[in-house]
């Protein structure tokens, strides 16, 4: 897979580049066209000039990368081993975050202890990344604008975690290193059968029925509440996933097996996942617990109002009446007594 994905990116990569020499070719025929009306040799010596820049421009990208320092990739197979924890250890021998731990970097040992130093700050940028993601992907309800914000926040963590590991990362180290957690997390060809209901269900129920986290909602509420703890489950389990494999692969000292490096981190994202759930689901809950009390207040407010309104038209409608019934018996006493003949 990891193959097919550097054939996929190769060939995008020269359809993008076919495309802007045609244009580039395109243009540069019509600014040769228009100068050669006013003087060919001119437009021979302007346009040869500007088709040396233009080349100019499309091989220098291709020059500064082929011109860096060769991509820190985890070793293969065992012969590849102690060349990479020889580049390892001079990477980290560079790192800001291990000169106060008074770590020598010597032995296996202390590469062990300064990944271990390395993985927990690490922990802390999936752990945050994967909050945010939850929370807002819980609220949000929007599946199209989700999609594209998790794949944007992925991309940054696991651009922080590079950084974290090798402080100043290469295009190649990124180019290999976004490739790889591409090809072990995002193509569905390459991920395991894995039914996410059947793991974020059980730790759905832990969340609703840990002790004193009771929902006092029926109906419409609970199912909202259930499908927000799940949208937001499903995507923060997702980048957990991706953030450990990335954190893996920068961190790896043993061969780099891509099955046993998913296997590891399904198991070790459930893990964060649960413990995510149980301290942040609470502000979904109380945030809908909240909406449906105000809710239900306006509308019992509302209802009173209107009741207020019905019994205050009646009373006026009421008095009304009885005063028209009031204004009749006088009329037809006065009139009794005009018609009533007078003393003989």
């Amino acid at each position: 897979m990891r193959k097919q994905l550097r054939k996929f990116v190769w060939a995008i990569s020269a359809l993008v580049f076919m495309l802007f020499v045609l244009f580039a070719t395109n243009q540069l025929l019509t600014f040769y066209a228009n100068i050669s009306e006013v003087n060919p040799l001119l437009a021979k010596v302007v346009t040869g000039f500007l088709t040396i820049v233009v080349l100019g421009l499309l091989l220098s990208p291709v020059v500064l990368y082929l011109k860096l320092p060769k991509a820190l990739i985890p070793p293969q197979n065992p012969e590849e081993q102690d060349v990479y924890r020889a580049r390892l250890r001079k990477r980290l021998r560079a790192n800001g975050l291990l000169k106060n731990k008074n770590i020598s970097l010597s032995t296996d040992e202390d590469l062990k202890e300064a990944l271990k130093i390395l993985d927990e700050k690490a922990n802390t940028i999936i752990n945050d990344t994967a909050t945010s993601v939850f929370l807002t992907t819980a609220v949000s309800q929007n599946g199209k604008l989700d999609a594209f914000t998790v794949l944007v926040t992925q991309c940054k963590m696991i651009w922080s975690i590079a950084h974290l590991y090798w402080q100043r990362p290469s295009l190649k180290d990124m180019s290999h290193l976004y490739g790889n957690v591409g090809a072990a997390a995002f193509l569905a060809s390459e991920i395991e059968d894995i039914d996410l209901s059947r793991q974020i269900e059980p730790i759905l129920n832990a969340v609703v029925k840990s002790p004193g986290r009771s929902i006092p909602l029926v109906g419409h509420a609970a199912h909202i509440l259930t499908d927000s703890l799940l949208e937001g489950s499903t995507n923060a389990f997702l980048t957990l996933r991706v953030g450990v494999i990335a954190k893996r692969y920068c961190g790896s000292l043993e061969v780099y097996q891509a099955k046993k490096v998913k296997k590891h981190a399904f198991m070790e994202a459930s893990i964060m996942l649960k413990s995510l759930m149980l301290a942040t689901s609470g502000k979904i809950i109380k945030g809908l617990v909240k909406a449906t009390k105000d809710t239900g207040v306006n509308t019992l407010k509302s209802g009173a109002a209107k009741v207020g309104k019905v019994t205050t038209s009646m009373k006026d409608g009421i008095r009304l009446l009885t005063k028209k019934k009031k204004d009749r018996g006088t009329k037809t006493i006065e009139s009794s007594d005009k018609t009533s003949p007078g003393p003989s």
